[in-house]
């Protein structure tokens, strides 16, 4: 069979990858399209992965997501014709659905935010099937599959992954010694237009410093001042760096969740939510979130402060973990056996 994948942005690269791995050893023949958005491309190349990259980059503004999905879908549309793939999958996947439109390849798409309401509503009308986790707010109708887990259990389930404490050298930290995680988002994507999360960054600095050295991961420039805090290892150690993180703050409800998945405390400040991070909330109450533009920050800080001064906090982020994974499935394994499965027909090719 003959799959491509479109990973646009690093996570996916993350959501898919052991997929990946599946596919190549059933012997599928693959062909990987990639987006210079972020750390994407540097992160399949740190993995081996070899890629095709399509566009000059991630453009900013609506008129410059417009351009980029015209310069992409046609790039896409080109590797199709080459390729000829059974079938084609993305998470999101407003690229690949118009890319793919020419050569009617049936696309999977996987997908988690429902407020990306423009490109949700311009992508899913032209997917074979969305997938979403079962925390999903939306119902997208009758091509609409739920699975029982979360996209970022697909590379954070203890099957797949095992914390490297090596890693920690990298950011000059030795085993055992605290620190806590600080992410901001450059609020770029099509679905971030007016939401914002950190308002004060130096004073998230100076509330957390207390309890642990910062790590500060971030998609736009740093005042030269807080540059010191700048993550400085390679992009696929942060993984592992959220694992032995006694905290997550921040703007990202990916690495929120990823965190959640790892068993470390996480708040997320954003004037935007997410129906998995709000599960994970509520069920679990293993994610803090903190929504409102005018108080988030503060009571996102105070959260913080009382889970860090909590010395059962870590025992019981772990326990909450074990019950989490015990009610959830393997999402790899979903990923591998469902895709094949929204494949062509051999005698549908053209």
């Amino acid at each position: 069979m003959r799959i491509l994948v479109d990973l646009t942005h690093p996570m996916h690269v993350h959501f898919f990858r052991h997929a990946i791995a599946r596919w190549q050893r059933e012997g599928h023949a693959l062909c990987l399209t990639s987006r210079n958005k972020d750390i994407t491309c540097a992160l399949l190349d740190e993995f081996g992965l070899e890629h095709i990259r399509i566009g000059r980059g991630a453009r900013r503004g609506p008129l410059g997501l417009a351009v980029e999905l015209i310069e992409r879908a046609w790039g896409l549309s080109r590797v199709v014709r080459r390729f000829r793939p059974d079938v084609a999958v993305a998470e999101a996947g407003t690229f690949l659905v118009y890319g793919c439109l020419a050569g009617r390849v049936p696309v999977v798409v996987f997908s988690d935010t429902e407020h990306a309401r423009l490109s949700n509503a311009i992508t899913y009308p032209l997917a074979r099937v969305v997938i979403t986790p079962r925390a999903y707010r939306q119902d997208v109708g009758r091509k609409h599959v739920r699975y029982n887990g979360y996209q970022q259990l697909a590379y954070t389930h203890p099957a797949y992954f095992t914390p490297d404490p090596s890693a920690l050298a990298a950011e000059g930290l030795r085993p055992g010694e605290p620190f806590l995680i600080v992410r901001l988002v450059n609020w770029e994507a099509s679905h971030d237009v007016r939401d914002f999360g950190v308002r004060d960054l130096r004073q998230v600095i100076e509330a957390l410093s207390p309890y642990g050295r910062i790590i500060l991961s971030s998609e736009k420039p740093l005042p030269p001042d807080l540059e010191a805090l700048a993550l400085r290892g390679p992009r696929r150690n942060m993984l592992h760096l959220q694992a032995f993180a006694r905290l997550f703050f921040g703007e990202s409800a990916t690495m929120a969740a990823e965190c959640a998945m790892l068993g470390t405390p996480a708040i997320f400040l954003s004037t935007s939510r997410r129906g998995y991070i709000d599960e994970l909330q509520a069920r679990y109450e293993m994610v803090y979130s903190f929504n409102d533009p005018r108080t988030g920050q503060a009571e996102a800080l105070d959260k913080a402060r009382a889970l860090l001064a909590d010395p059962d906090t870590a025992a019981r982020w772990q326990a909450r973990r074990q019950q989490m994974l015990a009610e959830l499935i393997d999402v790899t394994d979903f990923i591998a056996r469902t895709v094949p499965a929204y494949a062509r027909a051999q005698g549908e090719r053209s």
